[in-house]
This record gives C-alpha cells, sequence and structure tokens, in this order.
C-alpha cells in the first residue's frame, strides 16, 4: 500500500468525526474544528522537547518495572497530558457552549492520536494494528477530560455559596489513566488488555465529569446544548 494512502487513513478518523461535530453541535463550526486540529499536532513539539530532556533522568534508565511505571506516568501522563491542556487555551471560548469546546478538546486530542498512529506505522511498533485505534481514543479522551478542567478553569461560575473552584479531577484522571494506558499497552502478554480496560474507564470519567461541568454550565446561563 502507498505510503500517502497510509498516512491519509491514519486520519480518516479526525476528517469523520469533524464532519460529524459540524452537523451535530450546535455552535460548533468547521474553522473552529481546524484551530483545533493544529493545536493537536503543534503540541507534539513542545512534548517531543520536553521528553528528550527528560529522558536523560537517570530514573528513566533503570531497566526495572517501577522505573517502565514511573516512566509511562511522567512520559505519557504528566509530560503529554499537561502540554495539549495548556494547548486547549489556544482555542477560542468566550463565544461556545460548553459542548462546542468540549467537541473541540476531542477534535485536538485525536490530532494528535491520527499523528502518533503515522508515527507507529512507519517505526514498525508491535501489534501496531489493534494500538493505533486504541491511541486514537485515548488521546481523545484525556484531551477531552482535560478541557472539562480548562472550561471550568475559564469559566468560574458564581453561586450563593461562592466561586465554583475548577474540577482539577478531569484533569488528573487524564494524566493517570493515560500512563495506566501506556504502561499495560507495552505487554504483548494478556496483560495488554488492562490498557482497554484503562480507555474504558476514560471514557466513563468523561461521561461523568461532562454532565458535571453541564451542570454548572446551565448555572451561568449559558447553552449546553
Amino acid at each position: 500500500m502507498s505510503v500517502y494512502i497510509m498516512m491519509a487513513l491514519s486520519f480518516l478518523p479526525l476528517v469523520i468525526l469533524l464532519g460529524f461535530f459540524c452537523f451535530a453541535i450546535p455552535g460548533f463550526k468547521f474553522h473552529y474544528g481546524l484551530v483545533a486540529t493544529l493545536v493537536g499536532l503543534f503540541s507534539l513539539i513542545p512534548i517531543v522537547i520536553i521528553q528528550h530532556f527528560v529522558l536523560k533522568l537517570p530514573v528513566f534508565t533503570d531497566n526495572t518495572l517501577i522505573s517502565a511505571l514511573i516512566t509511562v506516568m511522567v512520559f505519557n501522563g504528566l509530560i503529554e497530558e499537561t502540554v495539549k491542556m495548556f494547548s486547549l487555551l489556544i482555542l477560542p471560548h468566550k463565544k461556545l457552549n460548553f459542548a462546542t469546546f468540549f467537541s473541540l478538546s476531542i477534535i485536538a486530542g485525536l490530532a494528535l492520536g491520527c499523528f502518533e498512529t503515522v508515527i507507529y506505522l512507519f517505526s514498525g511498533h508491535h501489534n501496531v494494528e489493534v494500538r493505533t485505534v486504541t491511541a486514537v481514543a485515548m488521546h481523545s479522551l484525556c484531551c477531552g477530560l482535560s478541557g472539562i478542567y480548562v472550561w471550568t478553569w475559564r469559566n468560574p461560575v458564581e453561586k450563593a455559596s461562592g466561586k465554583v473552584a475548577p474540577m482539577v479531577a478531569p484533569f488528573v484522571w487524564a494524566t493517570v489513566l493515560h500512563g495506566v494506558y501506556n504502561f499495560f499497552a507495552g505487554f504483548s502478554t494478556s496483560f495488554w488488555w488492562f490498557s482497554i480496560a484503562a480507555i474504558a474507564l476514560t471514557a466513563l470519567e468523561c461521561r461523568i465529569w461532562y454532565r458535571k461541568a453541564l451542570g454548572l454550565d446551565g448555572a451561568t446561563g449559558a447553552n449546553p446544548q
């Protein structure tokens, strides 16, 4: 199969979901989706730079199970999700409702995940077919969780009891679950299936915190369709 066809197929999920959101999410505009795509793609640059320098630390050079766990938690969890979270600040938000901003966060994560599939394809990663699908899902869901945190951070809610603090827990879940996913995804044995469980749990957390954020959004008078 042609290299260009393989690359095009890697970004097919992004094209499909972008088109779906344009029709299904009120307030979602195509050019917003393009901005979110660029945000996701360019977030890879600081991620790679930071990971390059962090990799030189001694704790990441030990060939032990604990070292592997620390590595995925720091590299794939903390570094990747933190950079993605801050990159979401670039997205326009003042004229958007919560559902649209959440959808744009999903698109940003999906764009990064699709580019990662290209890397997997050309690096000869083991179990590449399944890994590409699961990695795309994990990046999208984790970025959605981070998007919930960013939204509640930039749109604080005033209530009679005082200002509601930003929802930090979704970002924490994104960081931890992404690390857990990568830890088990690296196994070639049956332990690999725990990575699927991590994706399922991430999807569940997305639903839980999305619904909680909708409740807050309703308190602001915004339209959370």
